[in-house]
């Protein structure tokens, strides 16, 4: 789809869609004290979140003479790493020969469980892959007790047994090993938890949950605050839109959303002083490319670390990065673990039909959006539904505002 901004004036308010991190754990956690209200797909809901919504749907349905429950996850990364315990612990909690067969969509499948699998294979589940139909099966027989799982991969495989484990009846314990990554979504999980009366403590590297259930009987529909992650998005396109004006608002400035670190990132490229900058993005990941996108025009070098697990997510956003930006006369290198961007010698000036590629991933499409944005010139995406996966609704503003 061509985008392009040139000779046009963009004057929006933008109200930050609710956020998917919160949204998937107040559906689970509330689940799991028993509320099945909230489960019907709403307007604006994201592709990922649909996904839990059908999961949690799917356990609702099942019957106790059911040998196998389809658990269709789509491409959402959250949903199955939350749900392979979450659903283990509603349907597998008794000994039976039930098989979950979680569906997955896109690049889902090769994205690794491996950590996950090793931490619950002791206690009675096995996970395993049917490369033919790209599921992920789950059998067994799963029981509380000691955990000990990797947390250097994900924290979603460490928020999807807190959100599973309490309600067994019996107290357990999650042991971290490895330096824990993105501890702001832990964080995120244990104030939903806590909001549900969950018994919680972490000390020495250890999550100690009271096997008491979840105390508090939700009530009445929720609300989620806006999300930093789409929220960090508007606020580069704000800074990044040449003509005109964009007011981004729902953001809560209080917020443990670990993605508001934005700000500060934000603050560093509108300060003239500030001409070279290193950013660790070890536990925000999900914004690095929108920050690699507005890099090369407010700052003569930037250094982005923390970023390895860039490679291993809806594509390898590590290549992807490099690659609009070279697309545009923008180079760059790459360690295993850091990004390095360097403003070009020559002013950036581009007349011609740009092409890039979303590699159907929701961030990059966004990105390309903003590069567009900056530059005024037509860029054509491949492929703006994905978007769908995080803020579907921006699709109809690109569609309105955005095209030539």
């Amino acid at each position: 789809m061509l985008v392009s901004l040139k000779d046009k004036r963009i004057d929006l308010t933008l109200k930050a869609p609710p956020s998917k991190s919160i949204y998937h754990r107040e559906l689970i956690v509330r689940f799991m004290c028993g509320d099945r209200s909230n489960l019907d797909i709403a307007e604006g809901d994201s592709d990922d979140v649909i996904a839990t919504k059908a999961c949690l749907d799917a356990i609702a349905g099942c019957k106790d003479n059911d040998s196998e429950v389809i658990l269709p996850c789509k491409e959402s990364g959250s949903t199955i790493r939350f749900m392979i315990p979450v659903a283990s612990s509603c349907l597998l909690s008794k000994p039976n020969n039930r098989k979950l067969i979680f569906r997955t969509e896109g690049r889902l499948f090769d994205r690794p469980v491996k950590e996950l699998e090793e931490a619950m294979k002791p206690h009675g589940i096995t996970i395993t892959r049917d490369e033919e139909t790209r599921s992920i099966i789950v059998t067994g027989h799963m029981t509380p007790g000691r955990y000990e799982i990797d947390g250097s991969v994900s924290s979603q495989y460490i928020s999807g047994l807190l959100m599973a484990l309490p309600g067994f009846g019996e107290d357990s314990s999650i042991k971290v090993t490895g330096e824990m990554k993105s501890v702001h979504y832990i964080d995120l999980t244990l104030d939903s938890l806590a909001k549900y009366g969950a018994k919680i403590s972490f000390e020495d590297n250890t999550y100690s949950i009271k096997g008491n259930g979840y105390t508090k009987a939700p009530e009445g529909d929720f609300e989620v605050e806006g999300d930093w992650s789409n929220g960090a998005f508007l606020l580069c396109l704000k800074l990044m839109c040449l003509n005109g004006n964009i007011e981004v608002t729902g953001l809560n400035m209080e917020s443990s959303q670990g993605d508001k670190a934005i700000l500060d990132f934000l603050d560093k490229a509108k300060d003239p002083a500030c001409t070279m900058a290193v950013f660790d993005c070890k536990d925000t990941p999900d914004i690095v490319p929108y920050m690699a996108a507005v890099a090369p025009f407010f700052f003569d070098e930037v250094v982005f670390e923390g970023i390895a697990r860039l490679r291993i997510k809806e594509c390898d956003r590590v290549m992807a990065i490099r690659q609009q930006l070279e697309a545009i006369g923008v180079m760059s290198e790459e360690t295993e673990d850091t990004i390095r961007i360097a403003v070009p010698e020559e002013e950036i000036d581009l007349n011609d039909t740009i092409y890039m590629s979303s590699y159907h991933d929701h961030r990059m499409a966004m990105t390309a959006v903003l590069l567009a944005a900056r530059l005024g010139c037509t860029i054509d995406i491949d492929d703006i539904d994905c978007i769908s996966k995080s803020y579907p609704a921006f699709i109809d503003i690109i569609r309105r505002e955005m095209t030539p």
